[in-house]
């Protein structure tokens, strides 16, 4: 996993622990009563979904939850978008923001939910739910710079500009040697099944690879220049080989996943609109 995505994880669990603290302590009591109970604490007229501040949580898990589809959704779609930024930093900010706006959903809610609310609920974590397993996916399948899939003649030109790379030095030939003995003994998957188990032994053998490479370095004679350019090279070629093994069938998954979150993105905005609509009509427009 490179630093920069190590790093996107760390401030994404920080923004939803924050959230998540933040709000609870705010409603912390308010959420512990029973429901019976609420109409007569001090803060229903604000905390119950309908008030003031309940309302807003809703209002604007709502909104992100629309920005962070809508943006991802024309950049990926509109080849005129295609040069503004990596597609894969475009996605981040889809996944925040569509982490974020179902948690101010929920405490919208005020942990309790029936009939339309309810499903546009349930729909949305499901959503969510899928989103990360689509994030897990994503980063399994090879991809250029701006963040768009490689195709198998691009995959190869790229295996051969790494090649080229480390040909230049005897350790660089030895680790081309070393990674290639590494991960040709890894048949590639043929069922789902298999493609789980082969992940967990593809990181294996790559962790494995990259000491050893590091031990052919530490060994030789190279200067430090040359050793991060062969550890570079190394770890993009591990990678390559790495993702081109389980490339067919995480692509399969991949479609798979498409099937089922598509569908269940398009019922959760339905039934959010028609939870709207039922709101506006029963005169809650919070403060406007």
């Amino acid at each position: 996993m490179k630093e920069s995505h190590l790093l996107f994880l760390v401030f994404l669990v920080l923004i939803i622990l924050t959230a998540i603290v933040s709000l609870s302590l705010k409603g912390f009591e308010y959420y512990l009563m029973p429901v019976e109970l609420r109409p007569f604490n001090a803060e229903y007229s604000t905390m119950k979904p309908s008030g003031s501040y309940s309302h807003g949580l809703g209002i604007f898990g709502a909104l992100m939850i629309i920005v962070g589809v809508s943006v991802y959704s024309t950049r990926k779609r509109i080849r005129a978008l295609w040069s503004i930024g990596k597609l894969s930093r475009w996605l981040e900010f889809h996944i925040v923001l569509c982490l974020l706006g179902p948690i101010l959903v929920i405490y919208h809610t005020t942990f309790k939910a029936g009939g339309i609310a309810a499903i546009s609920l349930w729909t949305m974590l499901s959503v969510a739910l899928s989103g990360i397993i689509g994030r897990f996916l994503y980063t399994l399948i090879p991809r250029n710079l701006n963040g768009n899939e490689l195709s198998v003649d691009e995959i190869d030109k790229k295996m051969e500009e790494i090649s080229t790379a480390l040909q230049t030095s005897e350790v660089g030939k030895q680790v081309i040697q070393l990674l290639d003995e590494s991960f040709e003994e890894i048949q590639k998957p043929r069922n789902f099944s298999e493609t789980i188990s082969t992940l967990f032994k593809l990181q294996r053998v790559k962790s494995g690879s990259q000491k050893q490479t590091r031990g052919l370095i530490a060994g030789s004679n190279v200067s430090h220049d040359q050793a991060k350019m062969i550890i570079s090279s190394a770890n993009a070629r591990a990678t390559l080989l790495q993702k081109s093994i389980v490339l067919q069938q995480v692509e399969r998954i991949f479609y798979y996943w498409h099937v089922i979150h598509l569908p269940f993105s398009i019922i959760m905005f339905i039934t959010l609109a028609a939870h709207v609509a039922v709101a506006l009509w029963l005169g809650y427009r919070w403060i406007l």
